[in-house]
């Protein structure tokens, strides 16, 4: 942490401006790639949910914290479901003007969304500086076009949030430090504060603020102008006391548990694999990038090491678990096991195989080029320490919560973007003819468009799917054959539905022959299975067969809709 003021952290960028003359030339470069961060990340996803109804229908998670919403307009009071593993109130308690309406729900996060990527954007260029005001705009795009961020910029869940009270507490964070501003102090633990009171990962943000305003305090008074301990302890003083009052509230809030999802033994191989899958997560991610501007030629023998280490890791963890952490990144679609299995596989299985390459070269380059760094400018990679600090804290607390049992998901990760970008995009900017060279040009080009094609595959899926199930239960429904409530057509329809909260099932030797019936909704007892599966259960009749086009508009799949024998009151 040596690397404590902002002009000693900031990397030294080379002129972007190849040709340009007036400010209008000079800003389009970054203006581009910034632009099409918004509309392929929030915009157009938006208008498409919102042509194809999928505004105004549940997602995933949101079928709980869309009622948790609704109730708080309702009631006044904050009640949540026994399905989350986060604080939550604070995006129910500010989403209160448009928490009665699912679509409203959406947009909400839409917007905060918009103010995530600019928030991102204004960190990266700061790491980056003046000059680098495009390879910021290009980092923000890659985050936009994360597998699964379209569809949570476009849903009631906690992820997009949490995302944009990180970018905007180390965007705060970055001007109090560089200015020895005590207001923009305030203003990044503000929000990180409110970050926690939607998920406490966030925390990692202002603490790694604080920290280096500490350090430089303590340790670089002599040397340059710093805030005063005083005011730096009484922050931190204050925003752990608030994080320790909402923790105690927020465990008396009904319904704020959550169930187990998994019957799992935590091992050292268990940790060792989900820190490789979100290892291989993030690099596949910021893929175009790492591709761009790490060269490796000049590497030492270490940073070759870790290299072929990592990608050994790779592939021992894929052969067994799969590349990925799942939930959002999932060969059969987003959040596959929301539902019954049998969701066809999307893109075919040889797509996925080269998506892990590409997640495989990436992150091979990732950690040699850390690994060279650490040899050349030591521990502190040449990046803003907040920004390192962040990342380590990060690290950390995921390691705790695989440590601790917590199921960890491909989407909590879309944050370590923002520190991984800044440290890659910090690199020396290759000549344009060396990045218009085809050995450089071909992996670009085939990293992003494998990433922006999975995504947008991902995505579109995920509506169709979802919408097709719901319009096959809501006519179940609609007809006078059954009450919603029994219905069974996955967790986000049984969730939504059901007149109590989620629970464990006392008996953990439980099965799951569809998802909500037996294990999660035990007070749930269905006349109707829709599942995307032909899979007859023993007292199962099937009544019909719905397909859909499991792209949107080309491909064949079909929901199965089954009778459940011997079933009693169905309205």
């Amino acid at each position: 942490m040596a690397t404590g003021v902002a002009h000693e952290t900031r990397a030294p960028a080379p002129s972007e401006d190849h040709g340009g003359t007036g400010s209008a030339r000079r800003s389009l470069p970054w203006m581009v790639p910034l632009g099409a961060a918004l509309l392929l990340g929030v915009f157009i996803p938006l208008v498409y949910a919102a042509l194809s109804g999928n505004l105004g229908i549940p997602h995933n998670d949101t079928w709980a914290f869309g009622r948790s919403a609704e109730d708080f307009v309702h009631t006044g009071h904050v009640r949540m479901y026994n399905w989350n593993m986060m604080g939550l109130a604070g995006l129910v308690v500010v989403a209160w003007p448009v928490g009665a309406s699912l679509a409203a729900q959406s947009v909400f996060i839409a917007v905060l969304a918009v103010a995530g990527l600019l928030a991102c954007y204004d960190v990266l260029a700061g790491a980056l500086g003046p000059a680098g005001r495009r390879r910021a705009a290009f980092g923000t795009l890659l985050v936009a076009l994360w597998p699964g961020f379209t569809l949570l910029s476009t849903s009631f869940m906690t992820d997009i949030p949490a995302f944009t009270a990180i970018a905007a507490t180390l965007a705060f964070g970055r001007r109090a430090l560089d200015r020895l501003s005590l207001p923009w102090l305030a203003a990044a633990c503000a929000a990180g504060l409110w970050g926690a009171t939607v998920r406490e990962q966030v925390l990692a943000a202002p603490a790694a603020i604080l920290a280096v305003a500490l350090f430089r305090a303590r340790f670089r008074a002599d040397r340059f102008p710093t805030f005063r301990i005083p005011h730096i302890l009484g922050l931190g003083a204050l925003l752990l006391a608030a994080t320790g009052l909402f923790e105690l509230w927020r465990r008396k809030v009904p319904g704020g548990a959550a169930p187990d999802l998994t019957v799992r033994k935590v091992t050292a191989e268990l940790v060792s694999v989900e820190m490789v899958q979100g290892l291989l997560i993030v690099a596949l991610a910021v893929s175009p990038a790492v591709f761009a501007m790490v060269r490796p030629r000049r590497w030492s023998w270490p940073a070759w090491t870790a290299a072929v280490a990592t990608v050994a890791a790779g592939l021992l963890v894929s052969e067994d678990k799969g590349a990925f952490l799942g939930n959002y990144v999932n060969h059969d679609g987003a959040y596959s096991a929301a539902s019954a299995a049998g969701r066809p596989i999307l893109l075919g299985s040889g797509w996925w195989m080269a998506l892990a390459c590409v997640a495989y070269a990436s992150a091979a380059l990732l950690v040699g080029s850390v690994v060279d760094r650490v040899r050349t400018e030591g521990w502190g990679l040449r990046l803003r320490p907040e920004l390192l600090l962040f990342a380590v804290a990060t690290v950390v607390g995921t390691l705790m919560e695989i440590g601790g049992g917590a199921d960890i998901y491909d989407r909590y990760l879309i944050p370590m973007a923002i520190p991984v970008l800044a440290l890659v995009l910090s690199e020396p900017l290759p000549s344009p003819r060396a990045l218009r060279a085809p050995r450089r040009i071909a992996p670009i080009a085939v990293a992003a468009g494998m990433v922006t094609i999975t995504g947008a595959t991902l995505t579109v899926n995920a509506f169709t799917f979802d919408m097709a199930v719901w319009n096959t239960a809501s006519r179940i429904v609609a007809s006078g054959q059954a009450g919603a409530e029994h219905v069974d057509a996955g967790l986000v329809w049984d969730g939504y539905h059901s007149p109590t909260a989620m629970s464990d099932h006392a008996d953990r030797s439980v099965d799951r022959d569809y998802f909500g019936a037996l294990r999660y909704l035990p007070n749930h007892f269905p006349c109707y299975v829709v599942s995307p599966s032909p899979r007859v259960a023993a007292g199962w009749s099937l009544v019909s067969v719905q397909h859909y086009k499991t792209y949107g508009f080309i491909g064949d799949a079909a929901l199965y809709v089954f009778r459940v024998g011997g079933s009693q009151t169905c309205s």
